[in-house]
């Protein structure tokens, strides 16, 4: 299990609405617009201040990936933008936001995620473009 499993975890989509999860569990999801997530590997985030991490309307969907390879080096920059985020969250001045706690840092972290501006897609070598971690989509649980 990842370090960050309850940030940030890698699943595979196997077919229409199905995926495996990091514990390889098979998971039914869907999507906000109906249609099917394609065949890959995605990095999946949900905000901080959601605590039960499904497969729903929560979970953002950065892929697809056409190998976990490239999903584990997308989590892993995520990873580093989330600490950067979170330090630069817990350095701001007790006199400049008096009333920021450490959740609202974090949920400031975690939306500061979503919002990262996107880099254009990197080839993979097979002359197929590897869609940017930053792409996402949103799903909801049957």
């Amino acid at each position: 299990m990842d370090a960050d499993y309850d940030i940030f975890e890698i699943v595979a989509v196997t077919r229409d609405f199905w995926l495996v999860d990091a514990e390889s569990y098979q998971r039914r999801y869907c999507t906000q617009h109906g249609r099917p997530l394609s065949r890959g590997y995605y990095v999946v985030n949900w905000p901080e201040h959601v605590r039960a991490r499904r497969f729903n309307e929560h979970a953002a969907f950065h892929g697809p990936f056409l190998l976990r390879k490239e999903a584990q080096a997308a989590l892993d920059c995520m990873h580093k933008e989330s600490v950067r985020v979170l330090n630069e969250s817990s350095e701001i001045s007790p006199v400049a936001a008096p009333n920021a706690g450490r959740i609202e840092a974090k949920k400031a972290a975690s939306y500061g995620l979503r919002l990262i501006h996107g880099a254009k897609a990197k080839s993979l070598g097979t002359g197929a473009l590897r869609p940017d971690f930053r792409e996402k989509a949103s799903a909801a649980v049957h």
